[in-house]
């Protein structure tokens, strides 16, 4: 995995560069826009980069929970870069408008889109293939994302066929329209980042109390708790046996519940079970 994504980060860093320097020789407001949208992808394979480097390891002293929230921090911190980027990329469209400037729009322009589409092609069947092999859902998740992409690219393209009628407004334009797709693609990743930090519920609760309700041994279910991120959800609830139970049946019940949990919802990292009896106590035989 992070063979791929080391490979696709630097085509992407690549084919944005490319982007932004012949955009910005050529006055095409479209194409730097779009060229900085490339750098969504180059976040995306960074935070790739960090889970697989640092939010796997397994749990320590310094961090008993284990380390899935250094990614959490990573897309934080690349959803306020970008959402600044967004602010700057409007600002500058707004302020071409107002000038009415064409673009001078050359072959160069029209070779780096051409070599772009073909790299993001490329990229994006190459890390489905790849994601498929290895069981990656994130790198399923990013081809998909970059084949959505190829949507910006064609209407920079479009924005050069304006410019070559003489249409000034629509490089400007083209280029507030990528500015706010960077906005919202910002958005999503704070709000996603913003639910992990603020415990937000990952699971129904009701649906987990249903499961767990159901193993054999279990009185009732209640106080049912969940947080974490989407593929790492930790559950805490309490669960109600027979208070005849000895230690170890009740122990069992416990493991019980956590495996119907785990095999109904894969992506449940750990399951904390209290249990209370139910019933009156035994008082314990004076011998």
């Amino acid at each position: 995995m992070r063979r791929v994504l080391l490979v696709t980060l630097g085509l992407n860093v690549a084919v944005a560069a490319g982007k932004v320097i012949v955009g910005q020789l050529s006055g095409s407001l479209a194409m730097v826009a779009d060229g900085y949208h490339s750098l969504v992808d180059s976040s995306n394979n960074v935070i790739g980069l960090v889970v697989a480097a640092f939010a796997f390891r397994p749990p320590d002293q310094g961090h008993p929970y284990g380390h899935r929230k250094f990614e959490t921090a990573a897309t934080a911190i690349i959803g306020l870069a970008l959402l600044s980027l967004s602010w700057s990329l409007l600002a500058g469209a707004l302020g071409r408008s107002r000038t009415q400037t064409l673009p001078e729009i050359s072959l160069l322009n029209w070779g780096v889109m051409a070599l772009t589409i073909a790299v993001n092609v490329c990229v994006s069947r190459y890390e489905a293939r790849e994601g498929r092999r290895l069981g990656s859902a994130f790198l399923v998740a990013d081809a998909a994302h970059t084949r959505a992409d190829l949507y910006v690219s064609l209407g920079v393209v479009a924005s050069f066929v304006a410019a070559s009628l003489g249409v000034a407004w629509a490089d400007p334009l083209v280029a507030v329209v990528i500015a706010a797709i960077i906005a919202w693609q910002a958005l999503r990743i704070l709000l996603s980042a913003f639910d992990v930090l603020t415990d937000r519920a990952a699971l129904p609760a009701e649906r987990l109390a249903a499961l767990a309700a159901a193993v054999p041994g279990v009185r009732q279910v209640h106080g049912v708790r969940t947080r974490g991120r989407r593929d790492a959800v930790y559950v805490d609830l309490i669960a109600r046996l027979d208070g005849a139970l000895s230690l170890r049946e009740a122990h069992d019940v416990a493991d019980r519940i956590e495996a119907a949990l785990q095999q109904a919802h894969p992506e449940i990292a750990d399951v904390v079970v209290h249990l209370e009896p139910e019933g009156p106590a035994r008082t314990p035989s004076r011998g």
